[in-house]
């Protein structure tokens, strides 16, 4: 694999384009509270999304859909005059990010960890079917996993400590993509505990399409 701290463009311009699994989604978000580089990187993309929107008629058919959700589900629909929601408060623990402590509804000392080994806990966040798979991984310092590969893609950001292997050490905010066939020891350096969330699912071939579609509007 390619040593590289930030999701790549393809990625960031899923996420603005939402087409993004919802277990990657949570990750690029969270990691987004934590780069504003990629954050401003993904205010862009959203920017041009809009405008190329702006520029599509909308056909007769996609008014007549509209027509008819609208009678089958009138209540589902947002009204413009509706308030909006509280803001979820804020969490006490610096870690957790707000993405994740707002999907979870709960803050990170209510996170109810379960010991797989000695100096290994997780927690695996339920997710709607077909949404991927998400978890958070908590290692003792110095803790050494087992080495193992990689059968698909997976994201792993960095909450708290040093998360590293044979590629590098990584710290709070940086995220680190896996390929299938990787084969990688993960271990958490440094004197605290290291805590990192990991999501797992193949990107969809739409996601990858919108990606390229759009590359040579954005530059990439």
């Amino acid at each position: 694999m390619t040593r590289n701290t930030h999701p790549h463009a393809d990625m960031l311009i899923s996420y603005a384009a939402g087409t993004l699994p919802n277990s990657i989604s949570c990750v690029v978000a969270c990691h987004l509270t934590l780069c504003p580089d990629c954050a401003e990187h993904v205010r862009r993309l959203e920017t041009v999304g809009g405008l190329l929107l702006r520029q599509i008629e909308p056909s007769i058919a996609d008014t007549m859909f509209m027509e008819r959700a609208a009678a089958k589900w009138p209540g589902d629909l947002p009204s413009p005059s509706e308030p909006a929601p509280d803001p979820a408060p804020e969490v006490a623990e610096s870690w957790l990010p707000q993405p994740l402590a707002r999907y979870l509804g709960m803050s990170g000392d209510q996170i109810p960890w379960k010991r797989v080994v000695k100096g290994v806990r997780q927690y695996w966040v339920k997710l709607p079917p077909g949404s991927g798979q998400m978890r958070l991984l908590r290692l003792t310092p110095g803790k050494l996993l087992l080495e193992h590969e990689h059968t698909g893609m997976e994201l792993t950001l960095v909450l708290q400590g040093v998360y590293g292997d044979h590629t590098g050490d990584y710290v709070r905010g940086e995220v680190i993509e896996w390929t299938e066939g990787t084969l990688h020891q993960p271990r958490a350096s440094g004197e605290e505990e290291c805590i990192c969330l990991i999501a797992s699912e193949n990107t969809p071939y739409f996601s990858r399409l919108a990606a390229r579609l759009l590359r040579p509007i954005m530059g990439f």
